[in-house]
């Protein structure tokens, strides 16, 4: 399940965050029939905090992301800057509530520093009104390196 992962996060970002820009990867991992109630589906923490393997932390965030990519109505963000800065947002809602269940240090700390720069970009989005403004590309440079450090964590 761990080998998902990046694909699932690389669509996550292209439906969220790219919308046709050539730095993201396969979106052919936006499968999997998940609903709107999917996130409920998400697997639940089965060990305590400090006893959580990577796979486990890894899996549990997949599930965040399947469900994420699975209630998308589009292949691709929107065009209009806030509407995409409205489905990063969302992302964002969803990490925020899937991080605090997250036992393992190194998965937690990767997705965060992921949810981190997201939510920067989003902010960017809103506040500049461009995707093509400095701060804006500077916020997605930031998420594609934390995406590396989330392919470090979880590695296919």
């Amino acid at each position: 399940m761990r080998s998902k992962i990046v694909p699932l996060a690389t669509a996550a970002i292209a439906v969220a965050l790219l919308a046709g820009c050539s730095s993201g990867g396969s979106g052919g991992a936006a499968t999997g029939g998940a609903s709107d109630t999917a996130s409920s589906a998400a697997p639940k923490p089965t060990k305590t905090a400090s006893a959580q393997t990577k796979a486990e932390a890894c899996a549990q965030l997949e599930g965040e992301f399947r469900s994420f990519v699975a209630s998308q109505s589009s292949a691709s963000a929107p065009a209009d800057p806030k509407a995409r800065a409205a489905v990063v947002s969302e992302l964002n809602e969803r990490l925020d509530a899937a991080l605090p269940d997250i036992g393992n240090t190194t998965v937690k700390t990767a997705f965060s520093d992921f949810n981190a720069a997201a939510k920067d970009y989003a902010a960017a989005l809103t506040s500049g009104g461009s995707a093509d403004s400095a701060a804006a590309k500077k916020a997605e440079s930031d998420v594609q390196a934390a995406l590396q450090e989330v392919s470090a964590a979880c590695p296919a």
